[in-house]
């Protein structure tokens, strides 16, 4: 694999650093405000939460976490003694209530393990995302995680030395499940059955949402590089950066509009792949290690496409694993042949490549997370930590879990919700079959937390739509409308996968009670 870019250097990195270090203790000594230290320290992967404590969020690249990483970052977790971890919708690995320096400490060793933090937060390049099993499930188009790994190489190589847009999110998915969301990035991959990538363009999540631009098809995916400057060439040339709120590439389908930004994009590519030097190919990998035993009965335990072996899944809940979990799983896959975690955009961990044996003994080790859909839902870490959260969602989503365990409702009565606690939608509510974002309900005159409810959102490549909202209620009345909802879908003797498409009149009826609430 090759490209004319080279990562972002060691020298670079230690002045960097010298920059972070220098901001934090200012920042520790009331030298510079709060909103005055997130403008430099989301550079660096690391935001200042509610209190006097930060995090930190570490790039995993497709998700794709080897044991050596997971040990690191476990052994961080027992070194600082860490008492919250995060996974995020792009696939990160966030570190909670952080003393200042400890955040500049690990931030410096895990560059040493070749873990970046750089542009983890703020306007710069997000964590590249993919598909978190691919290359191992059953099914799908073909591997896209070496070129999501190609692709995080060219960012960390042009980080700091071009106009990029604000954010720059770009998803692989291997497949019209599109996991990775790569439909409504700034730039998203689809591999199709032929093992070639259509080219969306332009799409994102947050406030002003937009589906992506179809701007390319049947793409040779030793191409991905010379898209990736395509679309920071279109940027740079027809981009919004005097406006800071406008500074995503999504805004240009409205500057632009939409034929113009096809064509400036493809303009872009016929001048990049001119210049020449962005080239990559990838070598098919071997299979990591012969299976080995019959497949296990257990409900978390997958065949792969590769015989004889097995994943396993675990779905923390809130994407927040208990902070030793991280130990307890590197401990029992650190003889592992092949063995590998990967971190899916909703908050689940899978272990891949395991033998029958090891699969189970896995299994056993990640006890204790979801063991229902609505469990497995999926949430940012709200407003008690988050500076600009407007709404709790992790601690909805705690009331809502134990909602579900005291109703008894049967596994799939109620689906899998994203909450999110502001209009950044870092929890994805627009593309939930059932969403919640922060807000703020008025009721006699008097503002009080609330939630906005979406319904019938997609993220499926061919049925992407965004949620349709029905109001906002009251945050402790959410709660009572899922109760109130899950009692009639079991009272239907169905699941609400089945029962929603003929009853939207009954849901929204369901959600007016609350919603109209004054």
């Amino acid at each position: 694999m090759g490209s004319s870019e080279t990562m972002y250097g060691e020298s670079e990195f230690v002045k960097e650093m010298g920059l972070f270090r220098e901001a934090a203790q200012r920042f520790g000594r009331a030298e510079i405000t709060r909103k005055e230290y997130k403008g430099i320290s989301g550079r660096y992967g690391s935001y200042a939460q509610k209190g006097d404590c930060c995090m930190l969020r570490l790039r995993i690249p497709g998700g794709a976490l080897s044991k050596e990483n997971l040990e690191f970052i476990a052994g961080c977790v027992e070194e600082h003694h860490i008492d919250m971890v995060h996974l995020t919708t792009c696939q990160s690995v966030q570190l909670h209530n952080l003393e200042l320096q400890t955040a500049c400490d690990i931030a410096e060793s895990a560059f040493a393990r070749g873990i970046h933090t750089l542009g983890g937060g703020g306007d710069y390049p997000r964590n590249i995302t993919a598909s978190p099993l691919t290359g191992v499930e059953p099914g799908v188009h073909g591997d896209v995680l070496p070129y999501a790994k190609a692709a995080e190489s060219y960012l960390m190589g042009i980080f700091g030395r071009t106009s990029l847009p604000r954010k720059m999110k770009i998803g692989f998915s291997d497949s019209n499940r599109n996991a990775a969301h790569a439909t409504f990035r700034d730039l998203g991959f689809v591999c199709d059955s032929g093992g070639t990538f259509d080219v969306y363009i332009a799409g994102g999540l947050g406030k002003d949402p937009r589906m992506g631009l179809k701007a390319a098809q049947g793409i040779d995916p030793g191409d991905v590089l010379y898209h990736i400057r395509a679309m920071t060439g279109v940027f740079e040339t027809h981009g919004d950066r005097s406006d800071r709120s406008r500074a995503r590439t999504r805004y240009m389908q409205d500057s632009l509009g939409k034929e113009r930004l096809l064509r400036a994009y493809r303009e872009h590519l016929e001048g990049a792949k001119a210049a020449g030097g962005l080239g990559i190919s990838t070598e098919e990998s071997s299979e990591c290690k012969a299976g080995e035993g019959r497949a296990p009965s257990h409900p978390r335990v997958h065949a792969q496409r590769q015989p004889g072996l097995y994943y396993v899944s675990y779905h923390p809940i809130g994407g927040d694993p208990p902070p030793s979990k991280l130990g307890e799983i590197y401990d029992t896959i650190a003889d592992m042949d092949g063995a590998e975690v990967r971190i899916a955009p909703y908050g689940t961990v899978y272990v891949i490549n395991c033998t029958s044996g090891e699969a189970l003994r896995v299994a056993d080790s990640t006890e204790g997370g979801a063991e229902t859909v609505f469990q497995s839902s999926v949430s940012c870490v709200g407003s008690s930590i988050c500076q600009i959260g407007q709404g709790d969602s992790r601690s909805l989503l705690d009331e809502l879990v134990d909602m579900e365990r005291r109703r008894g409702f049967c596994d799939g009565v109620l689906p899998r919700v994203r909450i999110s606690g502001c209009t950044s939608s870092c929890g994805a509510h627009q593309v939930g079959s059932l969403g919640f974002r922060g807000a703020t309900k008025r009721i006699g005159g008097r503002p009080f937390p609330g939630f906005e409810v979406f319904v019938n959102g997609s993220h499926v490549r061919g049925e992407e739509r965004f949620g349709i909202s029905l109001g906002v209620m009251l945050d402790f009345d959410v709660p009572l409308f899922l109760g109130d909802l899950g009692d009639v879908v079991s009272a239907a003797g169905t699941t609400y996968d089945l029962w929603n498409p003929s009853h939207g009149p009954d849901l929204e009826a369901i959600a007016r009670v609350y919603t109209e609430k004054t």
